[in-house]
């Protein structure tokens, strides 16, 4: 893979990046670059087996999955999520009475779900990473609080890790499959 006009280098560089992987898929065929390590102060290199913090990335990635899953009939935008999460539930209370957390809702950080203080920071490689279940019951370092609805859905706008977190238990649970297998 070429790619024309761009110094990867220098541009990891000038943007004070360690490591990068690049992969390219055209017509089936997939190519793959990477470039230097991936900590500082570290001499293991990016490779194409290397894992990276997708960060908000993964909520665009996200969104294409549930529409690709209402398409297939095993997700609906507006119905109760609580009908197909298998492996852990929104919890109901005083919030949930009138309107359900729905993935419309979810996906537009209008659930009245908010994230607690502090929480959701970046992955830490020695820790590792906690299952979905574990995170939103709050029994991890990256999530101290269990996850609940603190707003009737669809009155506030609170941008919500926490809410994707749920869509992601969600795809599993339909799919029967880890998240990063669908």
């Amino acid at each position: 893979m070429k790619i024309k006009n761009v110094n990867i280098k220098e541009r990891m560089k000038h943007h004070n990046v360690n490591g990068v992987s690049i992969v390219l898929i055209e017509s089936g065929n997939k190519y793959t670059e990477n470039y230097g390590i991936l900590e500082e102060k570290s001499d293991r290199k990016v490779t194409e087996n290397s894992i990276f913090s997708a960060c908000s990335i993964s909520k665009f990635l996200t969104g294409i999955m549930v529409l690709k899953l209402i398409g297939e009939g095993l997700l609906d935008l507006d119905e109760n999520v609580n009908k197909r999460l298998v492996t852990w539930k929104v919890p109901e209370n005083e919030f949930t009475k009138n309107k359900k957390v729905t993935l419309r809702n979810l996906l537009c950080h209008q659930s009245g779900i908010k994230d607690a203080e502090g929480s959701f920071s970046e992955l830490n490689s020695n820790i590792g990473i906690p299952s979905m279940v574990e995170l939103l019951e709050g029994k991890t370092s990256y999530c101290k609080i269990p996850i609940e609805v603190q707003c009737e859905p669809e009155s506030e706008f609170h941008y919500s890790d926490a809410g994707y977190c749920i869509i992601q238990q969600l795809i599993e649970d339909v799919t029967n499959r880890p998240y990063y297998h669908v």
